[in-house]
């Protein structure tokens, strides 16, 4: 009896499968799966989300449309033919069918652009040509601008957590409106604290004062993410810096959550990467800016950053908005350099 049960509900499940209607079903996920692709291109270029742009990113953006628009119309055509069918599918398997579409084009969409933005930075030649230097436990790199001196100067503050920041957009930019750039390496120092990342800054410009064709008082912090949050505690401890400039810089613990806005300038995987170092970093916790900034008095200080809020309500404390900047990649942002290099012209030049 109880094999003759087994039987039964094996021809069962095999009857069941049977009267799974494939062919519509498979019709309209491939269907979904193009009209999704075509969706996710539009919306990834229309919004500056280089981290979600694929096959193509936004310096290529009509040839992003027209792929975008040619999937929507083959979406659209492969549609005709399903819809005259008598093969109607059911709700739940129209959803299933959606499902099945939609979610490997956007893990297609995600995983495309994070390779092409990988290649991409392993073709990009560098920039410029810096001087290493040696300044202790840290090391650094040193750009002179053309011309002759004294120029200003000042020490680029790598974000200490996410060190691998792109900087030489911002670099480039620095040097060609004149102004010596003295970057320090923090992968290089093990374990740094708050302490000890104060100390290298100090280091770094009691280097740039005593460097040979540099205006000794005219020397600037400049610092991105978390090293923009250390630039205001540098200045606050040394009168001798002129300006403090910070790009994106944390500030407060509770900063809000970044979003999609990740994507502008990164994969998801490297936005989730930076994202998360910051939630589990302690220096966020102990750099404390807000508190330094009250320190550094009338010396002039600005931040860059497209999160509103940021910075409201302290003095002393020029806020240079960039409403469709990248956090987590403020560096290579063209806008926020921009910002940031017209400010520091203004007050070291």
């Amino acid at each position: 009896m109880l094999c003759y049960n087994a039987i039964n509900d094996k021809r069962k499940n095999v009857s069941s499968m049977a009267d799974i209607p494939w062919r519509p079903l498979l019709a309209q996920a491939v269907l979904t799966f193009i009209a999704t692709s075509g969706v996710l291109q539009i919306t990834a270029l229309h919004n500056g989300l280089e981290g979600l742009a694929w096959p193509v990113g936004l310096r290529h953006k009509r040839l992003g449309y027209f792929l975008a628009s040619l999937l929507l119309l083959l979406s659209l055509l492969g549609s005709i033919p399903l819809v005259r069918s008598d093969a109607v599918l059911s709700p739940l398997f129209a959803v299933a069918a959606f499902l099945a579409g939609s979610g490997p084009a956007l893990a297609m969409h995600i995983l495309g652009a994070a390779l092409r933005l990988f290649w991409g930075k392993r073709r990009t030649q560098p920039l410029l040509t810096g001087r290493l230097i040696n300044l202790g436990p840290v090391q650094a790199t040193f750009y002179q601008p053309a011309g002759r001196g004294p120029v200003p100067a000042l020490c680029l503050l790598p974000d200490p957590v996410v060190p691998g920041n792109d900087l030489r957009m911002l670099t480039r930019a620095l040097v060609e409106s004149h102004i010596a750039v003295l970057t320090l390496d923090w992968r290089t120092v093990d374990s740094p604290d708050r302490l000890t990342l104060q100390g290298l800054v100090a280091v770094g410009i009691s280097h740039l004062t005593r460097w040979p064709g540099i205006d000794g008082k005219r020397v600037a912090l400049l610092g991105v993410g978390l090293g923009g949050d250390l630039a205001f505690r540098g200045a606050a401890a040394d009168t001798g810096v002129v300006a403090a400039l910070a790009i994106e810089p944390v500030l407060s613990p509770r900063r809000p959550g970044l979003g999609v806005t990740g994507l502008r300038d990164l994969s998801w995987f490297e936005a989730h990467r930076r994202a998360r170092a910051w939630r589990r970093s302690t220096l966020m916790k102990e750099l404390d800016a807000l508190t330094a900034i009250a320190a550094v008095g009338k010396r002039p200080l600005a931040i860059v950053t497209s999160l509103t809020g940021s910075g409201k309500g302290v003095n002393s404390l020029d806020i240079l908005y960039v409403p469709r900047g990248c956090p987590l990649a403020p560096a290579a942002h063209p806008e926020s350099v921009g910002q940031a290099v017209v400010w520091l012209k203004e007050h070291l030049t």
